[in-house]
């Protein structure tokens, strides 16, 4: 046996060991003319197509059907149209006729003579020697020969694929085998189609086009399986061939695939295509429309059912490092899909041109739509792949599952305050899976009705192996306790796939989608940065020497290029978050979360179709609102062992979008009411949450939603906040606690956190303070709930007291600065030894304007709501344990404003820091006024004998009468008050001369007063005014002389004290005897 003989023989072996040599008669049965669509087994039957990138009607005839028509419906597959179909269909429903045989010929001789005719067209072929332009095939035309008949018949149909393919090669105008068979594939269709249903031998024929359109599918599948076994296969090309022509061959590699279904190879061959498609997709992304093909791939083979069922064994489905969110996004099979986005770094300047800031609102609009546009169809084909998957089978879901879940797992850095981004799995790969899980999750959620929400298991976390919440902090427990419960409640059960996709959605709602506002807030401070270095160079170049100079403007453009990047990104980012369909989306996702956890902490469970009734949990006294450890106690199970992130993502996203003007809570009242009512319910039970970081960023949602609209419409939340019953009745009592609250919150950021949060809870007060609700409401609280009200008030007067001793301090320091900066630019020598440098100078002088700014804004709300709550309750302002310091403070604040150091204040562009010394004076003027009729309120800003003084009455009068348009009624009042104020201290004057000295043991000991009401601290043994110590545990809840923790129901009446108290003030006012003078 020659050489040659020898390699065929081995091949026909390995093609017989592969299947590949099995008689075609076999498929015999397979008519085309009964082809199903290609999406007959799938409710959404139609695939996404991009349309940034057209798809063309592909050419070919229907794709065959390899595999037996009667199977299964997932295996069905073809590529005909409907007008294809309609046309074929009409074409077999003809009135049955006898069929003439030609007379000459038998049927057989017939067949043999077409198709010795048409392998010409079919393979470019032939067994005739004198044809040009064919290849001549020698061992066919032997065999044909040595016939009896010599006739050529589907028998030989091996023999001639195979010595073409394997010993004289492909014609010289086909690149590889691939595209050869796809040749012989087409040619067959566009023959089938064309043959005529009347011809006596049309069923002969037929059953030899099956044929060859299925040896066309063996053999290519055996080109994959063994790339050496033909002349002129090249296995890269072909795959390449299969992505640049998609549109027309994708139909054949469906058949293909059936064919490996049929002989068991299905992951053999899926092993050597995708993870080459994924390879080669990695390459490229948005900025190549080519991307288009491979989606378009990778959506015909999951449309096929057995191919999304095996899809997780296929290799490198499975990252090699599950820690390392990177090897996720870049090796796996899934990560080049997912990754395909707007959000890649590379993909921005694509779209941006190199110059963003160049661009115009109306073009940057404009690349916002076009990217919003096409992102749309991208999510959808790839949420449409994903779907597929998970419906494939249980195996691949599950294997799925697990894969979100370690990407995740391994992403808990990108919410990380100092996360190195370049080591995470990126923006765009995070997003779009927090998209699609979204989309999965949300008919589950299905509003109004949520029929479904049962289905989400309230134990999910007892039974959780995916999700690692081990070093997540709870709700409102410590890690310990959440793990002691689960061990306790630990459930073997597997929770069902809603519950998986509906934790995990909220997993990434907070890691995927969440990670992005870090690096939004971080890209804009690092663009501000990057402006200011800018501007500094460009200055710096035209006073430095020569030599620096041109060292400075060789650095302009590294720092111009980057900023340009930067700008990019983050106008990448503002596309997607202004993209309101998608938004509506995610929103959808969180009022369905909102309403699932309201069930969840529901005692009864019955929410939503049971309206929730808050408080759920009703406090016996103020002071169980700020005891946390208490608090605890309280919390629902197992809600209180949830992962804190679980409620943070749903907040966060909320907070992030008002920044966006296609912010989806805008005019989407009826859910967005939903999540208000959700935020008031968190707020209004302080035993829901422990965080109060959460109830500040809730907050700052309410209060963006309280804000006038950019046409002067009331916010966007403002009618739910005066209509809505849940809200009306709750949300005032919550901000008010809020504001206490938040005193404390245990970062190292709480100092500012505080004030920033009390402004916004300042200025949704003023919101609501329009409607004669709220004003009541207040009342009622003053009147019937005195110690809540207290506590807030007292809360109200520490800030104010703080903030405008800041702010008086920061003007007084801004004030000598600018002195001093214009004694310098005069010419006269400054004084370097207190201010500095001039670039010291600059830089205090810059600090203090920024502070003085910050102290101002917060101050002047903090003084609207001293006018509205004194101007509603005056009479809650004369408590005993706030009287005297808020007297204090107005006497010290009007001192400052008008006494001898008042031009201290004095500076240049007041305005700059929203510092107007006449709206303060008015201001304090009108808090006086308001409280002017309280008797307590006179007498204490009598006492007040560090600051009260007539003069600055009268003075302040004079001001505002002259500078202002106040009400001259309220300035007489308030002179009045001022008059009536000094008559009452010379009164106090007179008594104190009148009663002498005070024995010590009387004086109270923190404000050296005599005691009204003594009490004994138990601790420290003290004796102290009940009113002063009222006052002191308002804002600090320990002792003040050993620090020791300090309840107001602690302390122990001194009636002993009290008694000699009386009595020493009764024998100081009895009348004293004459006495007798004797010599």
């Amino acid at each position: 046996m020659s050489g040659s003989d020898d390699i065929r023989a081995k091949r026909l072996a390995r093609l017989a060991a592969l299947g590949g040599g099995s008689n075609s008669g076999s498929n015999s049965n397979n008519n085309s003319g009964s082809s199903v669509n290609l999406n007959a087994n799938s409710s959404n039957s139609s695939i996404p197509k991009s349309k940034t990138t057209p798809t063309p009607t592909p050419t070919p005839a229907p794709t065959p059907a390899p595999i037996d028509r009667s199977g299964p419906k997932d295996m069905e597959v073809a590529s005909e149209t409907p007008s294809k179909r309609k046309s074929a269909d009409s074409s077999a429903i003809e009135t049955s006729k006898p069929k003439k045989v030609s007379e000459s010929l038998s049927p057989e001789v017939e067949v043999s003579n077409w198709l010795k005719y048409e392998i010409e067209d079919i393979f470019v072929a032939t067994i005739e020697t004198h044809k040009t332009g064919l290849v001549y095939l020698p061992s066919l035309a032997s065999e044909v020969e040595s016939d009896q008949k010599g006739l050529l018949t589907s028998a030989n149909l091996e023999s001639l694929f195979m010595e073409i393919l394997t010993e004289l090669g492909i014609p010289s105008k086909f690149s590889s085998s691939i595209e050869y068979l796809f040749h012989i594939y087409t040619r067959s269709f566009q023959l089938k189609r064309i043959l005529p249903k009347k011809d006596a031998t049309y069923d002969l024929k037929n059953s030899v086009l099956n044929d060859i359109i299925n040896f066309s599918c063996s053999y290519s599948l055996i080109s994959f399986q063994v790339p050496d076994m033909f002349a002129d296969n090249d296995l890269r090309g072909s795959i390449d061939l299969f992505v640049n022509r998609q549109d027309s061959m994708s139909p054949f590699l469906v058949d293909i695939v059936k064919q490996a279904i049929n002989q068991e190879a299905l992951v053999e061959l899926l092993n050597i295509i995708l993870p080459s498609l994924s390879a080669k997709l990695y390459q490229i992304n948005l900025n190549d429309s080519a991307y288009s093909n491979y989606l378009s791939l990778f959506e015909s083979l999951v449309l096929i059912k057995p191919v999304a069922a095996v899809f997780s064994k296929i290799d490198g489905f499975q990252p090699p490092n599950s820690k390392d969110g990177l090897d996720y996004e870049n090796k796996t099979l899934l990560g080049p899909l997912l990754r395909l986005s707007p959000l890649i770094d590379s993909v921005g300047t694509y779209y941006f041109s190199n110059d963003v800031q160049s661009i115009s609102r109306v073009q940057l609009n404009s690349i916002y739509q076009s990217i919003q546009n096409e992102y749309k169809v991208v999510i959808d084909r790839l949420f449409f792949i994903i779907d597929k998957l998970v419906r494939g089978s249980t195996e691949t879901r599950q294997d799925l599952l697990k894969w979100l879940a370690g990407l995740v797992n391994a992403s808990h850095l990108r919410r990380g305050s100092h996360a190195d981004f370049s080591k995470l799995a990126s923006h765009g790969f995070m997003y779009n899976i927090s998209i699609i899980l979204i989309k999965l999750s949300l008919p589950f959620l299905e509003y109004p009705t949520y029929s479904k929400l049962d289905k989400i298991d309230f134990d999910y976390f007892t039974k959780n192996k995916l999700l690692d919440i081990s070093e997540e902090s709870r709700v409102n427990s410590s890690i310990k306790e959440a793990d002691e419960y689960v061990k306790e409640h630990s459930n073997l059960s597997d929770p069902n796939f809603i519950s998986e996709c509906f934790y995990l959605t909220l997993t990434y709602l907070h890691y995927g989608i969440g990670g992005i506002f870090i690096n939004y807030d971080r890209l804009k401070q690092q663009i501000k940065q990057y402006e200011e270095r800018i501007q500094q160079i460009e200055q710096e170049t035209n006073s430095r020497e020569p030599m620096m100079a041109h060292m400075l403007r060789g650095q302009l453009p590294r720092f111009k290029s980057g900023l340009n990047s930067l700008r990019v990104l983050k106008n990448a980012i503002q596309a997607i978050f202004n993209f309101k369909s998608m938004n509506l989306e995610i929103f959808d996702f969180i009022i369905g979360s909102t309403t699932f956890i309201t069930k969840l902490i529901d005692p009864s469970h019955e929410y939503p179709t049971k309206k929730l009734s808050i408080p759920i949990f009703k406090i016996s006294k103020v002071s169980e609102l700020d005891d946390h450890d208490f608090l605890k106690t309280k919390t629902p199970k197992p809600w209180k062992y949830y992962p804190e992130y679980v409620l943070e993502g749903i907040i966060n996203y909320c907070k992030f979008m008002t920044k966006f003007p296609e912010n989806p809570l805008i005019f989407n009242n009826e859910k967005l009411s939903s999540f208000v009512e959700f935020a008031i319910i968190l707020l209004r039970c302080p035993e829901l949450i422990g965080n109060p970081h959460m109830k500040a960023n809730l907050i700052e949602v309410l209060f963006f939603g309280s804000l006038p609209l950019s046409n002067g419409d009331p916010g966007f939340m403002t009618s739910i906040f005066n209509d809505n019953k849940l809200v009306v009745d709750n949300i005032l009592y919550s901000l008010l606690d809020f504001y206490v609250m938040v005193e404390k919150t245990g970062a190292s950021s709480q100092f500012y956190d505080k004030f920033n949060s009390r402004f916004y809870i300042s200025v949704i007060l003023e919101t609501l303070w329009t409607n004669d609700i709220y004003r009541n409401q207040l009342t009622d609280y003053s009147h019937n709930n005195v110690d809540f009200f207290v506590r807030f008030i007292a809360r109200m007067l520490n800030d104010t007291t703080y903030l405008l001793d800041e702010t008086f301090n920061e003007l007084n320091s801004i004030h000598n600065y600018q002195g001093e900066l214009t004694r310098r630019s005069n010419g006269i020598a400054g004084d370097t030894e207190e201010y500095g440098t001039d670039e010291e100078l600059s830089g205090n002088l810059s600090s203090s304007e920024r502070k003085a700014k910050s102290y101002m804004g917060l101050s002047n709300k903090t003084m609207e709501l001293f006018k509205l709550f004194t101007k509603q309750v005056p009479s809650g302002f004369v408590l005993p344990e706030i009287v005297d310091r808020l007297s204090g403070m107005l006497n010290y604040n009007l001192s400052i404003m008008v006494g001898p150091k008042c031009s201290n204040l004095k500076v240049s562009n007041p305005e700059k820091y929203d510092f107007e010394p006449k709206k303060i004076l008015g201001d304090l003027c009108e808090i006086y006024y308001n409280l002017s009729n309280e008797s307590k309120f006179l007498v204490s800003i009598a006492r007040d004998g560090r600051s009260f003084n007539l003069k600055y009455f009268i003075k302040a009068h004079d001001i505002l009468m002259k500078k202002t348009f106040i009400n001259a009624t309220i300035l007489d009042k308030f002179l009045k008050f001022g008059q009536e104020a000094e008559i009452q201290r010379q009164n106090d004057e007179d008594e104190e001369v009148e009663l002498g000295e005070i024995p010590d043991e009387f004086l109270d000991p923190l404000m050296f007063t005599l005691m009204e009401d003594p009490v004994i601290l138990p601790n420290s043994k003290m004796s102290i005014d009940r009113s002063t110590i009222k006052a002191h545990l308002l804002s600090d809840s320990t002792d003040p002389f050993n620090r020791v923790p300090l309840k107001l129901e602690d302390v122990i009446e001194d009636t002993d004290l009290k008694e000699k108290i009386n009595q020493w003030k009764l024998s100081k006012k009895a009348p004293v005897e004459d006495i007798e003078m004797k010599d």
